[in-house]
């Protein structure tokens, strides 16, 4: 692997990685939002936390990190079928 690849992959990596963090912030923020002012039950503040948080890293690694020009619908279609099955298995 050559360096410009070295570097191009170390970028990526910490694009990922950052972006990650980041919706974690978010899913954070907006569950003590739901909790703490709002005064959502558990449950609903979690899930809105949760999709705000998957949409942001969705959105923001498919722009600015992978770049990707494959199907946005489709790749959403992917993304909500996995989260069918896992969101009901953390609530």
């Amino acid at each position: 692997m050559g360096t410009v690849n070295r570097r191009a992959e170390l970028l990526r990596s910490l694009k990922f990685t950052l972006f990650s963090a980041s919706a974690g912030l978010i899913q954070i923020g907006a569950f003590a939002l739901c909790n703490d002012v709002i005064r959502l039950p558990a449950w609903l503040g979690y899930l809105i936390a949760l999709v705000l948080s998957v949409l942001w890293n969705f959105t923001m690694n498919r722009r600015y990190t992978f770049r990707s020009a494959a199907s946005v619908p489709r790749a959403m279609a992917l993304v909500a079928l996995f989260y069918l099955v896992f969101t009901p298995c953390t609530t």
